[in-house]
């Protein structure tokens, strides 16, 4: 990737929360190489593959004391935030506590903070979103990362807050697309939602975006993600069919009918972004063909 930054920005100190996941851990690679340093990549229970170039301090966010030494002992220029848990123990204390923690700690510090949503914040009744949409979560997991972004904008108001949608990777792949592909290699029968609609963004795309946000001095609220809008099981043929994989055992199916209730068509109007950044967010068709 080369990453495009604004004119003396280079050479930024950077923290990464959450750099054993599946962002946080592209986006310290890509900062390593793109000249932040130092690059810190902070992680909890699983410690991440080492990158040159990248420190991983060890941090529980839902520890506001353990999250303020940190970030007064580092002190670095600009935060990435990544972290945060989708279901399971502690969820809301991670993904929207640790959220209030880590932006009150960089405001503390003047440390410039960009943090990541999704578009889960969103109903899903009344696309295209853009960034004036406000959050109308329907379900847990928005729920809680609405709140994170509430928490950012009080505590830290010159925030950069990046709603995202589907994040994709094929090699290696992200954990939907490792599914899709073993299930139909080993022949097992899978459905995919017609009526589930998102944007999906490239992982590079998105981590460069990122990079590039927190290098500037953009606050507010941000869509980042792919300009193509696809359902679930759009996503899947055009998937097979890259990989020359047999698409007899996709299934179109409703996520109406699944027990947790999902928002429908989660269209982001990305104009501010087209405008705003030099990452070229690519539609998943041509991340396919690339």
């Amino acid at each position: 990737m080369s990453l495009i930054l604004p004119d003396g920005k280079p050479g930024r100190s950077l923290l990464i929360t959450g750099a054993a996941g599946f962002v946080g851990q592209e986006v310290a690679r890509h900062a390593a190489a793109a000249g932040f340093g130092p690059v810190w990549g902070t992680w909890h229970q699983s410690q991440p593959i080492a990158i040159d170039g990248v420190s991983y301090p060890q941090l529980d966010i839902i520890n506001e004391g353990a999250v303020n030494k940190l970030l007064h002992e580092l002190r670095p220029d600009a935060v990435i935030h990544a972290a945060y848990r989708k279901d399971g123990p502690n969820a809301e204390a991670i993904t929207t506590g640790g959220s209030g923690h880590v932006a009150r700690a960089a405001a503390a510090i003047n440390a410039r903070l960009v943090h990541i949503s999704t578009d889960m914040v969103l109903d899903g009744e009344n696309p295209p979103y853009d960034e004036s949409a406000l959050p109308a979560p329907v379900h847990g997991y928005g729920r809680a990362k609405a709140a994170a972004e509430a928490l950012v904008v009080a505590s830290a108001p010159s925030a950069a807050i990046v709603r995202t949608s589907l994040v994709c990777r094929l090699d290696p792949p992200d954990p939907a697309t490792k599914w899709i592909t073993n299930s139909l290699r080993n022949g097992q029968p899978i459905t995919l939602y017609t009526d589930e609609i998102r944007c999906p963004v490239w992982l590079t795309d998105l981590s460069a975006a990122l990079l590039e946000l927190a290098a500037g001095d953009f606050s507010g609220v941000i869509n980042v993600s792919g300009p193509q809008a696809l359902n679930r099981y759009e996503m899947g043929m055009r998937l097979a069919d890259c990989l020359g994989l047999s698409t007899q055992h996709i299934t179109p199916g409703l996520s109406s009918q699944s027990i947790v209730r999902r928002p429908r068509n989660l269209t982001l109007d990305t104009s501010l972004a087209r405008r705003l950044l030099q990452t070229r967010l690519r539609s998943f068709d041509e991340g396919l063909a690339a």
